[in-house]
C-alpha cells in the first residue's frame, strides 16, 4: 500500500490488521524525482499512457478543459489539452 500525499484530516489505521496480512507501506508526500524516468520509460516505449487519456482538448478550449477536471464524470480516466504541432 502507498500513502502519496497528505490527507485532510487524520485517519484510521490499523496496524495489527496490516501486520496480520503482512502489508508493505509506504508514504510518500509527493512525486518527487519519478518525473525522469516515467519520461524515459514513455520516451524508450516501455509504457504508453495514450490509452488512459479519455478526453483530448485544443488549447483555444483550455479554460472549458480545466471545468471539465474539476467534476470529470466516471468514465473518464484523464483530460489533457493538446497544444498543437
Amino acid at each position: 500500500m502507498v500513502f502519496i500525499g497528505l490527507p485532510g484530516a487524520p485517519i484510521a489505521y490499523d496496524v495489527v490488521a496490516a501486520q496480520i496480512v503482512e502489508a508493505r507501506v509506504e508514504h510518500i508526500f509527493r512525486y518527487a524525482h519519478v518525473y525522469p524516468r516515467a519520461l524515459a520509460l514513455m520516451g524508450g516505449g516501455k509504457i504508453d499512457v495514450k490509452p488512459m487519456i479519455t478526453d483530448l482538448f485544443p488549447f483555444e478550449r483550455g479554460i472549458e478543459a480545466f471545468d471539465f477536471a474539476l467534476d470529470m464524470p466516471p468514465t473518464s480516466v484523464k483530460a489533457q489539452i493538446e497544444l498543437g504541432d
